[in-house]
């Protein structure tokens, strides 16, 4: 029987999901990750599809797709990550988190396979200059991918619980067409996660 969570994602996620995978394509993905995907995780991909549902720009795929770059699944965008980046020596990605959802602009939902819940956490690349540790990318914003899908389910905006209003940065301007001035306030990540 299926958890009430899967069975309500099934129902909300139809038009968009992509076939969910079966048990041979996840062992497959959980032996080139190293790891077993946390259960939760793992029956999303098992019951309700292959990535293209949720918040953002959605789940990624597992595996990489035919006729896609393999870095735009879970596969491929971990693999990356845990590569050592020759051009950024402070470049250091956690191994226990698996970016799953796209949120644009390289922004990533990961999932910490180290904790009993699988607490969601934010990674924001656009925060960090070079030589600057990754764990500056990084923020927390879920105890538990559980709670992350339900807030989603319920229609709370999660991209307000990544991001807070950054007014230490905020840029004053004109308008060159209506010659009036306006004001821009960045956002910053909510909370570090180291």
């Amino acid at each position: 029987m299926l958890d009430s969570l899967i069975t309500t994602l099934r129902h909300r996620a139809a038009d968009m999901a992509a076939a969910p995978l079966d048990e041979r394509s996840i062992s497959r993905a959980e032996r080139v990750l190293g790891r077993a995907l946390p259960n939760l995780l793992r029956d999303v991909y098992r019951h309700v599809g292959n990535g293209g549902f949720g918040p953002g720009y959605g789940l990624l795929p597992l595996l990489p797709e035919q006729d896609s770059e393999a870095d735009e699944s879970v596969v491929g965008l971990y693999q990356t990550f845990v590569a050592d980046d020759s051009r950024d020596v402070a470049w250091s990605w956690p191994e226990q988190l698996l970016p799953f959802c796209d949120w644009g602009c390289a922004i990533r939902a990961c999932v910490d396979c180290s904790t009993p819940d699988a607490a969601v956490v934010t990674f924001d690349p656009n925060v960090c200059g070079p030589g600057e540790p990754t764990s500056k990318a990084l923020a927390i914003t879920h105890a538990s991918l559980h709670e992350w899908l339900a807030d989603w389910l319920a229609g709370v905006n999660i991209w307000d619980l990544m991001f807070e209003p950054d007014p230490s940065h905020a840029r004053t301007g004109v308008d060159p067409i209506t010659k009036k001035p306006f004001s821009v306030v960045p956002r910053k990540l909510r909370r570090r996660w180291l």
